[in-house]
């Protein structure tokens, strides 16, 4: 059962064995896991209940509704911009579907630095396995791979690197396109994308699995060490936004009509609580519900992906827009069996026109010519392996304030990457680069390509964007280092799970989805297995 927190009329009241907070690539599959094995769940999700037929092509309106503060969430300094899905389905309903396990080296160093008990590549397979089957993930068909991909494909054959056509969790889908940022109008059980809200949240529900939406988690209840549950406000003004506790004024729903603005409260006792919300909104729940935190950890080891775009302008049309937007990568530069530590990828990047306007440099004519290109350009992302460590931290209003900054190394793997992004375009037949600097930076010849190595990567000079937040949770067996132990309960907290990428001990290096949602499958068929209320 679904419930709609706008639809709410009183206080309410819940008593169950687990609260889950968040409904994305970790809460649903907990919510699911648990619900299957017999125990009571009520998950609370504080976006909206997205009908996929009601996805516009509007890429403002869409922002809002799929997006964490409408799609500009920021780090402090607005150096980085982070998106981060908010509704049920989290960020499944905004990714683009691929579908990557999680490195080898990288559950092995998980286990020998941090002291991660049971997480080799063997051990954590069932759990892939079943988060596959369940999100039907297969591989990407050779005619399925689009032009934007095809020719970075030929880019990178061209230059001799390792790249490899991707796995997604994605149906027939009768008209994909770059718009698949803005939700799939297509999605269904088996049909288009299979994120989280069309996958597991059916079968949670099926299974007895409550759910609020709507419903912001303000606090978790802590008794004698233990939690005891959570407490919850239902948001009542519109889709998007959640209102100020003190606004009197009345504001429209999306049909126009007035909505009322009394705060009604959600209050939950629950033996268990699973925190699902993200690698942000987590650690800001914990340190708002000003829990024990010995370690000084929560909040910590905040790492980004952080992201750079490379476009890349054709005499041919491209037409990137249409098709599968991502199918292709290359990982030449992310050798974790050599250096698990550090590496970037190069992906490609496309979107619908306001997005892709937003990613390029100048202003005025130059930007508008530069868009009439629209259906010539190839755009890459170099992702990047991240050493460097930010941190979440709450402001007086309890909103969350991001600090990220890259270090020296760091710097210079993105310097790398986006020269190897560019000599990537040039091999395929690009006639020219622009790269998103404050002053635009058009290189036309390879030989030019040290102007990037001149410009470097200095924060609020060149735009840089992250979708994987994650680390700030993070696992491992000392109390010290670390803020949950090897199968997701808090050291400081009896009772407390964690089940997103806050739990990751360091950059994962390759898109999460099935990491997380392992790692949920993991800790919640654990926790049901040892259930004693």
């Amino acid at each position: 059962m679904i419930t709609r927190g706008r639809d709410v009329t009183e206080d309410l009241r819940e008593t169950v064995d687990v609260c889950i907070v968040g409904s994305g690539a970790g809460g649903a599959v907990a919510a699911n896991e648990l619900a299957q094995a017999g125990l009571s769940v009520v998950v609370l999700e504080a976006g909206e209940n997205h009908d996929p037929a009601t996805f516009s092509r509007h890429t403002p309106e869409m922002l809002l509704r799929l997006f964490w503060d409408g799609g500009i969430r920021a780090t402090h300094d607005g150096s980085v911009l982070i998106s981060q899905g908010r509704g049920i389905g989290g960020s499944t309903v905004h990714n683009l579907c691929y579908a990557v396990r999680p490195p080898d080296p990288i559950l092995k160093r998980w286990e020998s630095e941090f002291g991660i008990q049971n997480l080799s590549p063997s051990d954590l397979s069932p759990c892939l396995d079943r988060v596959e089957a369940t999100l039907g993930v297969k591989q990407i068909g050779e005619e399925q791979v689009n032009r934007l991909n095809r020719i970075i494909q030929r880019g990178c054959q061209a230059m001799g690197w390792r790249g490899t056509i991707q796995r997604h969790n994605r149906g027939p889908c009768p008209d994909c396109s770059a718009d698949c940022l803005l939700g799939c109008p297509a999605s269904q059980p088996g049909i288009g994308k299979q994120s989280m809200a069309v996958s597991y949240i059916p079968r949670a529900l099926a299974a007895g699995a409550r759910l609020y939406t709507d419903c912001l988690a303000e606090g978790i209840v802590m008794e004698n060490g233990r939690v005891v549950g959570v407490t919850a406000r239902f948001l009542s003004v519109d889709m998007c936004m959640p209102r100020q506790a003190n606004s009197k004024v009345d504001s429209p729903d999306n049909s126009g009509s007035k909505r009322r603005h009394k705060i009604y409260r959600l209050t939950v006792r629950s033996s268990a609580v699973v925190l699902a919300a993200g690698a942000v909104n987590s650690p800001q729940l914990w340190l708002n519900s000003h829990l024990p935190n010995p370690g000084k950890q929560v909040g910590h080891n905040l790492h980004l992906h952080p992201a750079i775009f490379v476009g890349g302008l054709f005499d041919e049309e491209v037409d990137a827009y249409q098709g599968i937007p991502q199918s292709f990568y290359v990982d030449h530069f992310l050798d974790l069996a050599r250096n698990p530590e550090s590496g970037y990828l190069l992906m490609p990047a496309f979107g619908p026109m306001a997005l892709v306007a937003a990613s390029l440099p100048s202003f005025g004519r130059v930007h508008r010519n530069l868009m009439r290109s629209y259906r010539n350009i190839v755009g890459l992302l170099v992702l990047l392996h991240d050493r460097s460590s930010g941190r979440v931290t709450v402001n007086r209003e309890g909103s969350p304030v991001i600090r990220y900054r890259l270090n020296r190394a760091d710097r210079a793997s993105l310097i790398e990457g986006l020269i190897h992004g560019a000599q990537l375009l040039f091999a395929a037949g690009a006639k020219e680069i622009t790269l998103p600097y404050t002053q635009r930076l058009v290189i036309k010849r390879e030989s030019d390509l040290e102007m990037i190595r001149q410009r470097g990567v200095v924060e609020n000079d060149i735009l840089i964007a992250s979708s994987h937040p994650q680390g700030t949770l993070r696992m491992g067996s000392n109390p010290r280092n670390a803020v949950v132990d090897s199968y997701g309960e808090a050291h400081a907290v009896k009772g407390l799970f964690v089940v997103d990428a806050s739990l990751f001990p360091t950059s994962i290096g390759v898109p999460p989805m099935l990491t997380i949602g392992a790692m949920a499958d993991r800790i919640a068929r654990r926790l049901a297995e040892n259930w004693s209320p």
